[in-house]
């Protein structure tokens, strides 16, 4: 059949048509199949800026459409700049293709969820189809409140994606359904029965009101916990965070050459082919043995050179990870990677992880990156590097960690925390870096004291202040570093945790210098404990073909007063 049998019927972004800036983002296309034969290929989805024809990697999705039928084709696309043009291809022709608007942005999403098959009430809030919701909590950093008023017919994964979601920090509110009581679970969200009217799950929260989806307002589930608007201006410092958090990476694994052998090398190299190749003329009559000669000079100082250029990492792959891990349950993680990984060997290679989902971008917003990527279930990076370069790419993943086991030993004070003792498993703590804890406006930073984590108000300062100091487009690694010289040798610890505050700053939504000020953390009773450690093995890329990996972690965990 002919791939253009296709049509585009519906796109959605999102949770609500708006896309996150700076995270993962649903992509929900609606394809029909308009012809008697059945379609059975890939949809590929890519973005382009200017006269350029494709932007960074491939996004590519199995798909199969019966025919006269239509399906829903998903895609987990990391944005960064809201002037990317995007386009979908399912075949080679001119009919085979159809170009999107560049997503609107806006801040996580409240919505309610709509039963796809159910003509759903008139809400203030907008719909999102259940059938659409992704079944893995990786892929839901763009929702922040879902209000439910029935029980989604879902898969066990999808059913675990929202429970997990919730874990992590999540809202819900359970509403009553259209016959006026309220929906009856099972399963693994059997936990939502409570009749209590707030039940706290992991660090996030479901209520229960005692209202339709036509009855609920805004309001009614406290205009201040909307999220934070985004402004136009966003832009530049979402993109210049993931730029520069790339280069970072990047650099940690640049080579340093021996360049002053290096240019003796093509001193002595011009000689002989110049001014040697001349006395060599006039010494040789015979002009056969002259070109001999030249090819061979040619040929053993290309030798030489790929021999010295070879010597910059010592003829051996690695990576680099910086790792963000936001507490699910026990040591489950929703964990976001900035990854850099030098090659020696230059291939095709595939890169994955150990998860269940794996979503990937390949973070880069001006070249065309020659590979493709498929996130879900078994989700992988296939991506070509040459040899002896760097790829820069993003992971995001429901991934297993450290099982950190944190326990509160002292709690004293509520509103202003004056002092804060926890423990954690003896072989974590070990493992500790640095630490910081937030409360409302304040930044309290850690001591460690015979083998137990304190935070104390004498060690305490404002959010503007601890964090404008770590903007991101200042955390070192920028061009003219002090390790610019190609024979300096950094010290990758120390250079890994100039990068924990930006972390903190990107975990917090703050985008730029001025979003300091209007940032505002939660303010429920709890505080978010953020730990910086080396990053375990059960992060890391699998297989053996890029050598060793070198990672650390940013751990961050909600913690609330006993009683509260």
């Amino acid at each position: 059949m002919s791939a253009s049998a296709l049509e585009v019927q519906q796109v959605k972004w999102g949770f609500d048509g708006l896309a996150v800036p700076g995270r993962f983002n649903l992509l929900s296309v609606l394809v029909a199949n308009s012809s008697t034969e059945p379609f059975d290929g890939t949809v590929t989805f890519y973005k382009s800026r200017g006269l350029s024809d494709r932007a960074g990697a491939l996004y590519a999705a199995p798909c199969y459409v019966s025919p006269l039928t239509a399906r829903w084709v998903q895609f987990y696309v990391y944005i960064d700049n809201q002037y990317d043009q995007w386009r979908l291809e399912w075949g080679r022709g001119s009919d085979d293709r159809h170009d999107l608007e560049p997503p609107k942005w806006g801040p996580p999403a409240q919505v309610i969820l709509a039963d796809s098959e159910i003509v759903s009430a008139i809400s203030t809030f907008r719909q999102f189809p259940d059938e659409l919701f992704p079944p893995t909590a990786a892929a839901t950093s763009g929702l922040d409140t879902l209000l439910l008023d029935h029980v989604p017919r879902w898969e066990p994964a999808k059913r675990q994606a929202l429970l997990r979601w919730l874990r992590a920090g999540g809202k819900l509110h359970v509403l009553l359904g259209p016959d006026g009581r309220y929906p009856v679970f099972s399963d693994e969200l059997s936990v939502l029965n409570s009749i209590d009217e707030q039940t706290r799950i992991g660090a996030g929260f479901a209520v229960r009101h005692a209202v339709t989806a036509a009855q609920i307002r805004k309001q009614d589930i406290g205009e201040s916990e909307a999220p934070k608007k985004t402004k136009p201006e966003d832009s530049n410092a979402v993109y210049q965070t993931t730029n520069t958090l790339l280069a970072a990476l990047a650099r940690l694994s640049h080579a340093r050459l021996n360049w002053g052998l290096i240019y003796l090398m093509a001193f002595v190299y011009l000689a002989l082919v110049g001014p040697g190749n001349l006395v060599a003329g006039r010494r040789f009559a015979d002009y056969r043995l002259r070109i001999g000669l030249l090819i061979a000079t040619v040929a053993v100082f290309a030798w030489l050179f790929n021999l010295v250029g070879r010597r910059g990492q010592g003829e051996a792959s690695v990576v680099h990870t910086l790792s963000y891990a936001r507490a699910i349950d026990g040591n489950d993680y929703d964990v976001m990677q900035w990854i850099n990984v030098f090659a020696t060997r230059g291939g095709h290679y595939t890169i994955t992880h150990t998860a269940p989902h794996n979503i990937y971008s390949s973070g880069q917003d001006y070249e065309a990156v020659n590979g493709f990527i498929e996130s879900g279930k078994n989700g992988k990076f296939a991506v070509d590097i040459p040899m002896f370069s760097r790829r820069g790419f993003l992971h995001e993943a429901e991934m297993k960690g450290a099982d950190i086991g944190v326990k509160i030993v002292n709690w004293d004070g509520t509103n202003t925390l004056r002092k804060l003792t926890l423990t954690a498993q003896p072989d974590f703590t070990k493992q500790i870096l640095d630490g910081w804890l937030v409360q409302g406006d304040q930044v309290y930073a850690m001591k460690l004291t015979n083998g137990q984590i304190q935070f104390e108000d004498s060690g305490k300062q404002s959010l503007s202040a601890s964090l404008t100091s770590s903007d991101p487009q200042q955390a070192a690694f920028i061009y003219g570093s002090p390790y610019d010289n190609d024979d300096a040798d950094p010290d990758v610890e120390k250079e890994f945790r100039k990068l924990a505050k930006p972390l903190i700053a990107w975990s917090l939504g703050v985008m730029g210098p001025k979003d300091v000020e209007t940032a505002h953390p939660a303010t429920d009773g709890r505080v978010q404990l953020f730990l910086f450690a080396h990053s375990p093995e059960s992060f890391s890329i699998t297989g053996p073909h890029f050598g060793r990996e070198i990672g650390f972690v940013l751990y961050r965990l909600d913690l609330f007063k006993p009683g509260s």
